[in-house]
């Protein structure tokens, strides 16, 4: 339990740092977006709802209204207030330009879960296919097929994300018509769990997560292939296999299970940097995710949209990281063990 509870520490204290700075990137920082705002405010007072010449109380009231940060307080009662509103009421703000006027929650809630599951589904079969495929080229150690897949994956690795999203969507979307060129699923079906719905999800998804997929996986085929084989040797290997254990147990529960160990940790936090990387490849494939959402707000300078991606990235980064720290005491039991001894 020890060990859970200094993990679930660190993510509280990690979160509370990431809302800290963007606390202070609002206020603090020179031409940041509380002076952008005031002087967006006083050349266009009519698109706030402002009359001409608005007085400065007028446009710190609008401030506060977007950005949660009252700008005529002082810096620690700003402090304790957008933390509240962030923490008590998730309460982010309202959206400028991408949606003027909407609360900043809601656009969040809207797109992430395209992205979380895009992310998702590209980190599934990407590791699925990354550990079958290290543990096979660990058996045929140094033959042809071997030798080929370790060559192919060192050049697939050299290749970025976005230059094989560009690729796929060229000659599987524009050349050949096979998959959607855009959007995230077809917009004359009724949405709901229906078979067509769900089915057009996927077939929506297959490129964008195709992108990840091709270019994430080998990182773990190798690094599965070289703990195989360091396993291959140890004694527990021999033991098992002069008790005549089968070659199926010996290679699910003693090699495998111990294998995917220094890997497993890298397959759930990678997660957030697929969340990071969704804002060119959302943009690549036009899939309104939070990855798109993030461009328009950096783009248009919306900053309370922009912050409060930023907040929920780091957020679904951390529940990331609890999962992998959570999840790996279960798969090496001496982790809770050390911990408690500790």
């Amino acid at each position: 339990m020890a060990y859970l509870r200094d993990r679930l520490i660190q993510a509280v204290v990690t979160i509370w740092g990431i809302v800290t700075l963007s606390f202070f990137l609002n206020k603090s920082l020179p031409g940041g977006p509380i002076e952008a705002l005031q002087a967006d405010i006083r050349e266009s007072p009519f698109k706030y709802g402002l009359s001409q010449n608005p007085s400065q109380e007028d446009v710190n009231r609008v401030i506060e209204g977007l950005v949660q940060i009252p700008p005529d307080k002082p810096l620690w009662e700003a402090y304790v207030d957008y933390v509240t509103q962030v923490f008590v009421e998730f309460d982010f703000g309202q959206s400028i330009s991408v949606a003027g006027g909407t609360d900043v929650m809601p656009l969040i809630l809207q797109r992430a879960p395209w992205t979380i599951f895009l992310s998702t589904v590209g980190l599934l079969y990407g590791a699925i296919i990354g550990i079958l495929l290290g543990s096979v080229m660990a058996y045929y150690e140094g033959t042809k097929f071997d030798i080929g897949m370790s060559v192919s994956i060192v050049l697939s690795r050299s290749i970025p994300y976005y230059i094989a999203a560009i690729f796929l969507l060229f000659v599987l979307g524009f050349q050949w018509g096979w998959f959607p060129t855009g959007g995230r699923v077809n917009p004359d079906l009724e949405p709901g769990m229906n078979p067509d719905w769900v089915i057009s999800v996927f077939y929506y998804a297959t490129l964008p997560a195709l992108s990840f997929i091709l270019t994430g996986f080998g990182g773990r085929a190798l690094g599965m292939r070289a703990n195989s084989i360091r396993l291959l040797g140890s004694e527990y290997i021999h033991n098992a296999r002069l008790r005549g254990l089968s070659t199926y147990r010996i290679s699910v529960t003693y090699l495998a299970r111990n294998a995917i160990l220094p890997i497993w940790t890298s397959i759930v936090v990678s997660l957030g940097g697929l969340l990071g990387g969704s804002v060119i490849l959302e943009r690549i494939f036009q899939y309104p995710g939070m990855g798109d959402l993030m461009f328009e707000a950096a783009r248009l300078r919306d900053f309370p949209v922009l912050m409060g991606a930023l907040i929920m990235v780091t957020f679904l980064f951390v529940l990331g990281t609890l999962i992998a720290d959570f999840t790996y005491p279960l798969i090496d039991p001496r982790a809770d063990m050390k911990a408690s001894r500790e």
